[in-house]
């Protein structure tokens, strides 16, 4: 014998079954999506290491300067600081984009510095000249980022 189900009764049912299911789907995803997403202290902190590897990469190029200065015929400006630092320039610009607090004065300046020392060791400026510039320059950086200033440690 068959049992009779209006279909009014049919449709609540089907209705409630929908939103049961709705309902834990809805936490399924909302649990597991918030597990994948970094925390906002981790993001800064990714930056923040970005630049601070950016910083000790400037102010590592005076190394490189000299040994072109010291070196007749070994690596040139151009292979041995110039290269770098373009590369450089661009990871910094990468890095400024994560960085949605930096003001676009910040951001201006810290490319202009970095331009300076490339145009500085274009110039075949001295050696302590040149290691100045780097110096303000990763200072310049690491303050820009809010990573405490290790290189007068």
């Amino acid at each position: 014998m068959a049992l009779y189900f209006s279909s009014a009764r049919r449709a609540r049912r089907t209705a409630v079954i929908a939103v049961v299911a709705a309902l834990v789907a809805f936490t399924l995803g909302w649990a597991f999506g918030r597990q994948q997403v970094p925390s906002v202290t981790s993001q800064v902190a990714s930056v923040q290491a970005d630049a601070a590897d950016i910083a000790i990469g400037v102010e590592r190029l005076d190394i490189e300067y000299e040994q072109t200065l010291t070196s007749g015929g070994g690596d040139s400006v151009a292979s041995g600081v110039i290269a770098p630092l373009d590369e450089l320039r661009t990871t910094l610009q990468q890095t400024m984009d994560r960085a949605p607090w930096l003001a676009g004065s910040q951001r201006s300046a810290l490319l202009d510095s970095l331009a300076e020392v490339r145009s500085a060791a274009a110039s075949s400026v001295t050696l302590d000249q040149f290691r100045m510039l780097t110096e303000q320059t990763g200072s310049a950086v690491r303050q820009a980022f809010g990573i405490a200033d290790s290189s007068t440690d």
